[in-house]
């Protein structure tokens, strides 16, 4: 009988216990998950994906000095670079969908960077995870190629739309392509410097007699190769523009005036020098084509992926990261008056990968 009882009491004893471990390891479980949680937050959220710590600080280290350079509210800064990271990942996430994958020579080109151990060492001087960022780059040509995926598929109609949008109320766009030869004769001299007035009066004595050469008849792209001090020298002198206020005044306004086949009568003086223009055809509607103008309308498609992924930062742990990794990041009161840009504002920084557009060195285009 009191083995019996002594039995029950131990095995009740027991019971408890189990009962008590259970319950804290339920506690210990819930605590841990609650960390598990927190580290797994993201820095910003959106619709099927997040930017976690890691890929922020990447981001951070990438974009903060830059975007100071540049005049950005040093407060805003954490924030534009969540966004561009957010922004990117979510682009990603489209051009995977569309099928588009890091080809075998944009690999090629990162890894030969990554083979370089003076990069290797640049990249660790200032703290950078190498895998995080050889896969930064991987994903920055799938995004690139992506777009120029996007620009080379648009419609002419969904192209001249995006030019047409982007024109101030009331003015008339012109969409054609104006295919122009010309040749320069250049105000600055081979030490870079300006020349003299009584030099540029010498200087258009020589383009006047060229002009007079290219009025007769003679071959206008011949002329160009031996005479203009341009880029387009060499392929004598043709220059495909539009009326889009990337060319000279001086240059559009003596071109609108041109018959096809014609050549200006006059010099045409602007600050690069002095021109003598061609016109060699007019594409109705050519403007379409136009490589810059694609890739632009590409991005446009993007301008308002924040809201249609429901994009979030989460400002506090944000603010909490940041000042982990720069204890500087934000401006005092003080600070932020003496660094406002001057018109008081702070443009959002393009969200969507930064590509290269034509930037063609011809003294024709507006710098």
């Amino acid at each position: 009988m009191n083995i019996k009882t002594k039995s029950l009491k131990s095995g009740s004893e027991n019971s408890v216990i189990i009962i008590i471990l259970a319950s804290l390891l339920i506690i210990v479980l819930a605590i841990v998950g609650v960390y598990v949680a927190k580290d797994n937050q993201g820095i910003a959220t959106f619709d099927g994906g997040k930017v976690t710590k890691a890929e922020y600080k990447i981001y951070y280290q990438m974009f903060s000095s830059y975007l100071q350079y540049y005049g950005y509210d040093q407060n805003e800064i954490p924030n534009e670079i969540a966004i561009k990271a957010a922004t990117d990942k979510m682009i990603l996430e489209d051009a995977k969908a569309a099928g588009v994958t890091l080809t075998e020579e944009n690999k090629a080109e990162v890894d030969s960077i990554f083979e370089d151990e003076s990069y290797i060492e640049y990249f660790k001087s200032y703290g950078f995870d190498i895998d995080d960022l050889r896969e930064i780059y991987y994903n920055d040509y799938i995004i690139q190629d992506y777009i120029q995926k996007l620009a080379d598929e648009a419609s002419a109609d969904d192209v001249a739309n995006y030019i047409k949008s982007q024109a101030s109320e009331g003015e008339e766009v012109d969409m054609n392509e104006y295919d122009t030869s010309h040749i320069l004769f250049s105000f600055t001299k081979e030490d870079n410097t300006t020349m003299s007035d009584e030099e540029k009066a010498t200087l258009k004595t020589e383009a006047e007699a060229v002009l007079a050469r290219a009025l007769n008849g003679e071959d206008f792209a011949t002329l160009a190769q031996e005479n203009s001090d341009d880029s387009t020298a060499s392929n004598g002198g043709q220059y495909k523009m539009y009326m889009d206020g990337n060319t000279v005044e001086e240059y559009s306004n003596a071109v609108k005036s041109m018959k096809v086949g014609e050549v200006y009568p006059q010099l045409v003086e602007s600050s690069y020098g002095y021109h003598i223009i061609k016109l060699n055809g007019i594409a109705e509607n050519g403007r379409v084509n136009n490589s810059t103008e694609r890739t632009a309308y590409a991005n446009s498609l993007f301008t308002n992926i924040d809201e249609t992924k429901n994009l979030s930062i989460n400002e506090d742990l944000l603010k909490k990261f940041v000042m982990e990794i720069d204890p500087d990041a934000y401006a005092t009161d003080e600070e932020t008056d003496s660094t406002t840009t001057t018109d008081g504002t702070s443009d959002v920084v393009d969200v969507t990968t930064e590509e290269s557009t034509d930037t063609s060195t011809d003294t024709t285009t507006e710098q």
